[in-house]
């Protein structure tokens, strides 16, 4: 999906309110975290976590997105690292994170890569570090074929949390999500969210 045209236009594609799990999550995070926001998008999440006190990381393959960010980011005096890459490529060279979040990135990595990323999100992560995870969940199998289809992933019931069973697991919900536009005709999704610790 070519996100950098969305990104063009002068308001924030997604607005600025961060998201609510990431609002939780900072209350386990040690003062001054580092943090890495994976797929930032245009950095809602990015600019809450840096005026919250964290050294924060953003990555997100569209450069109209991270210009964006950066430009956000001047504006308010806030300290943000910003790289353009995807998602693999960044994490086989970055360093370690107190926190990682991924935030609706990881529909879009293909069935052959998915398991990967996610080990390497896992590995990525300093011991007693934390994972904030949303992702999409498949409603039937219909669906998820198709997706597989366009080289994306949509998890199955339970499998993030399986996935994570070598971690405490500190919040995890699948639900259906509230009725979304965001430039598109009105749709929602079945969605999980996840807050997971490293031990």
């Amino acid at each position: 999906m070519d996100y950098n045209s969305r990104y063009l236009k002068k308001e924030f594609y997604w607005g600025m309110e961060p998201q609510g799990l990431v609002v939780e999550s900072i209350k386990y995070l040690l003062p001054n975290a580092k943090v890495l926001d994976l797929g930032c998008g245009e950095g809602r999440d990015s600019f809450f976590l840096a005026k919250n006190g964290f050294k924060v990381a953003a990555v997100d393959i569209s450069e109209v997105g991270i210009n964006k960010l950066k430009n956000f980011a001047k504006k308010e005096r806030l300290s943000i690292e910003t790289t353009v890459s995807d998602v693999e490529s960044f994490l086989d060279s970055c360093k370690n994170f107190n926190a990682i979040y991924c935030w609706n990135v990881l529909q879009f990595v293909s069935d052959d890569r998915i398991f990967s990323v996610i080990n390497k999100i896992k590995a990525k992560t300093n011991s007693g570090g934390f994972n904030v995870i949303a992702s999409f969940v498949a409603e039937n199998r219909k669906q998820k074929e198709k997706v597989l289809s366009k080289q994306g992933y949509y998890f199955d019931e339970g499998e993030l949390k399986e996935l994570y069973k070598d971690w405490k697991i500190i919040s995890y919900k699948e639900e259906l999500g509230n009725l979304e536009t965001h430039g598109e005709p009105e749709h929602r999704h079945f969605k999980v969210q996840m807050i997971a610790q490293k031990i």
